[in-house]
This record gives C-alpha cells, structure tokens and sequence, in this order.
C-alpha cells in the first residue's frame, strides 16, 4: 500500500486535495493507495474567503469538512494535531509527507521524525500573503538523496507555539499570517508538481549531469511579480555535512 500523509487541511491544503486525489487515482493504477489528512484545527467563518469550506461547514474539523466529498476508502481524515505523542505511529518508513501546515514546529516535528527512517518522501509547501517555496526531500535506504527542510533555512526550529499542546480557545488565540487565496493556489500546485517530480524521479542526476534548475529541489515563487526559481541545493558540495 501506498501512504500518503498531508498534514494540514487550510489555506493550501484546501486547494492541494481535490487535484492530488485525482493525481493519485490516476498514477496508482491498482488502487493501492491511502491518503490521511490530519488536522486538529476547527473550521471559522473567516477562513471561507481563501480555503475551500461552506457555510455548512464552519465548526466542523478541517481534516473531517476537507475529506467529507471524496471515498472514504481512499481519503481518511485524521483530526488531530500532529504531536510528539502521536508522530511515530503518522509518520512511517516508505510513507509520502505533504506538509501544508502554517507553523516551523511541526515542520522541525517532522524533519526529526524522518531523520530517523530509512525511505520518505517529504514535500514541503509554505507561503506569505504573494511568495512561497516548496521543497522536495527524498531520503533513500537511510541517506539523505537531496537536501532535507531546514538546510539552508534556520528558521525551521524547534521554538514556538505548538498547537499539538494547546486548548482550542488557545491555538484560535493565535496571530495568523497574512495569506491570500492566490500564493495558496500557487503552493499547492508546485507541490503537487513537486510529488509528480518524485514520482518520476526527475530529482535524480543522470550520468555525468550536474546539479542544475532543471533537477531542482526547491522553488521559490512570487505571485505579485509573477516570478519562480528553481534551485538544486545540491549544487553546494557541503550540502550532506550541513
């Protein structure tokens, strides 16, 4: 079986899921495929304006309102936060991570984990009100293929508000960033472009092929200017010591 595990179900996990459903439809051919969305945040009136709910929906769980239109035997929602308690039993060897959550906690919560297995693939999606970037990780029979989230990004730590640990009254008590439906739009279509990538193994360097844009492993993107980049961090030759 085929896992996939999209942990988010908001601004960008909205628009990812009706499209990535169909993806895997159509690339699992055999129908061996699973997707779990897991969210443990609950549906307000004002997320309407840039993530795909109804009216009808608002107090209903993100993970549970997301998955409610699609078979039940391929879609499964988790409506949960993604915490030290439950990460190792989510996050397995040879599963596929989609990270569409908005907080660096749970990206470092990940990072960790995946650290530890020895095959995932993990696509990471992440905007601000115009620009975002997407990051594809691959570790293959316990290295590291290409490099992993937080290289060349400190700002992926440990610190900071973990949802996982808070009361409800407490995590909507957060500030939320400035987002728009549009950068959203675009993350998940560079992931889902990021997840078609892996499967087709285009990260992979052919023989005597540098590292270069064309086998990129993380894309900027700025909607307001109308402009992407893609990178190959491997171009560093320090990236696996980093």
């Amino acid at each position: 079986m085929n896992n996939y595990m999209m942990i988010g179900a908001g601004g960008t996990g909205t628009h990812l899921l009706h499209p990535l459903i169909a993806y895997l439809a159509s690339h699992h051919t055999e129908g061996d495929w699973l997707l779990h969305v897991m969210d443990g945040d609950t549906v307000e009136t004002k997320n309407l304006e840039r993530q795909l709910f109804t009216d009808r929906q608002v107090t209903m769980n993100k993970a549970e309102a997301a998955v409610e239109p699609f078979d039940s035997g391929h879609v499964r929602a988790i409506p949960n936060y993604l915490s030290e308690e439950n990460i190792e039993r989510m996050i397995m060897d040879g599963d596929t991570v989609l990270i569409c959550a908005d907080n660096f906690t749970v990206r470092k919560r990940i990072e960790d984990r995946c650290k530890t297995l020895a095959n995932v693939t993990v696509i990471n999606g992440g905007n601000e009100k115009f620009s975002g970037s997407v990051q594809l990780w691959v570790r293959a029979m316990g290295e590291d293929v290409t490099p992993r989230m937080s290289y060349l990004h400190p700002e992926i730590t440990a610190e900071g508000p973990d949802r996982a640990e808070m009361t409800c009254a407490q995590a909507a008590a957060l500030p939320g960033g400035e987002q728009t439906i549009v950068a959203n739009l675009q993350s998940a279509s560079w992931m889902l472009t990021a997840l078609w990538r892996a499967h087709a193994l285009l990260f992979i360097h052919s023989v005597g092929q540098e590292p270069s844009p064309h086998t990129w492993t993380e894309l900027q993107f700025d909607a307001f200017t109308g402009t992407v980049e893609h990178i190959d961090q491997r171009m560093s030759s320090h990236w696996r010591a980093a």
